[in-house]
């Protein structure tokens, strides 16, 4: 239907298209001087608490010398510009980034918040003296509760690679958010530490964080050879027939899965029950799949007529192609790894002296 309009009507449709999006206010937007001067405090308006990595949605009004409260608008209209727009503000924020509709993007890092959660602050621009702050306490409601490492897959035909070693560190602390604070590190080989918190006092008693080191699984087995084909039938009267092609090879066999990995559970020796909030499993790789057979060779062509033995003579018949080789078996399951090693020590080396700066800020208000 588009291809039957002209292309000035296709300019113009364009033109409209884009007319129509969003307004954005222009870089020198500021408030009326007289309006300006009349505010005497900015309030933000945002939720009380909010997942790290998440979005916190904010309004952000100003009240005036009267105590008239006036919102500034997310929208803009060239043609009915609003008093007050969240461009006129600048925002700063340790924890969160300002976006362009006054909302604000959180660091995901749990431990970056933990101690201070997200302080998010609000100057007037032409009136910088003119400013406002607001805290947002950490939700850990929607962390992550299940991760699974796998080790590489293995090559062709080839066993995979074992899963990775995992190292749980548990604990619980204090913050000003949370009386009893539980922490979580988590060091998968030679990576640095992640974390995982949550509010102690409402984790359940047993496997609230699910931990898998799982093999590798095996790789694919190669695939079977070709067969060779058929000869060709020698030319006469009649033609011979042509060589049947040779059967293909078989696949190879696919590779043994790699074998689950060791997970390790740091526990304080304060309170030991912790490490059985860890549910540590460690499952074998799967086995790789059986390579496919290799196709049967061509069958060989039939030898040509000789007309000048005898005009009636016929070629010969082409050879039949070769069977296609059997497919591989698959390679079996690699062996789980061994069980959870638990070990206990005093709460203040659970984490070690390498650990992040907020966190032995953490460990210190205990």
């Amino acid at each position: 239907m588009f291809g039957l309009i002209d292309g000035r009507t296709l300019g113009l449709v364009s033109v409209v298209a884009v007319g129509c999006g969003p307004q954005k206010p222009p870089a020198d937007f500021a408030p009326d001087p007289g309006l300006a001067v009349r505010i005497a405090s900015i309030r933000i308006d945002a939720a009380p608490f909010v997942c790290p990595g998440a979005v916190i949605g904010a309004s952000y009004t100003a009240v005036l010398d009267d105590g008239t409260e006036l919102g500034f608008s997310r929208r803009y209209d060239k043609d009915d510009p609003p008093p007050l727009h969240v461009v006129m503000l600048r925002r700063t924020s340790p924890e969160a980034t300002p976006r362009e509709n006054g909302d604000w993007g959180t660091v995901a890092d749990p431990l970056q918040s933990a101690a201070t959660g997200f302080r998010l602050h609000a100057f007037l621009a032409v009136r910088p003296g003119i400013n406002a702050s607001a805290t947002v306490a950490p939700d850990y409601s929607c962390a992550r509760r299940e991760w699974v490492f796998r080790g590489r897959n293995g090559p062709r035909g080839g066993g995979g690679e074992n899963g990775p070693d995992i190292t749980a560190r548990i604990g619980i602390v204090s913050s000003p958010f949370y009386e009893r604070l539980l922490v979580v590190g988590v060091e998968v080989g030679v990576a640095p530490p992640f974390f995982v918190l949550a509010d102690a006092d409402r984790v359940p008693p047993a496997d609230w964080l699910v931990l898998v080191s799982q093999g590798g699984r095996g790789g694919r087995g190669v695939k079977g050879s070709a067969g060779t084909p058929g000869a060709d039938g020698k030319a006469g009267c009649p033609g011979a027939p042509g060589g049947a092609g040779a059967p293909g090879g078989p696949g190879g066999g696919g590779g043994r899965g790699g074998r689950g990995g060791r997970v390790t559970v740091v526990a304080p020796v304060e309170e030991p029950f912790l490490a059985g909030l860890v549910d540590a499993r460690s499952p074998g790789g799967r086995g790789g799949a059986g390579g496919p057979g290799g196709p049967g060779g061509a069958g060989g062509k039939g030898g040509t007529a000789d007309p000048a033995t005898d005009r009636r003579c016929q070629a010969g018949a082409d050879g039949a192609a070769g069977a296609g080789g059997a497919d591989g078996r698959d390679g079996p399951d690699g062996a789980p790894g061994p069980a959870p090693a638990i070990l206990t020590v005093p709460l203040a080396d659970v984490f070690g002296p390498g650990a992040p700066p907020e966190l032995l800020r953490l460990l210190g208000s205990r």
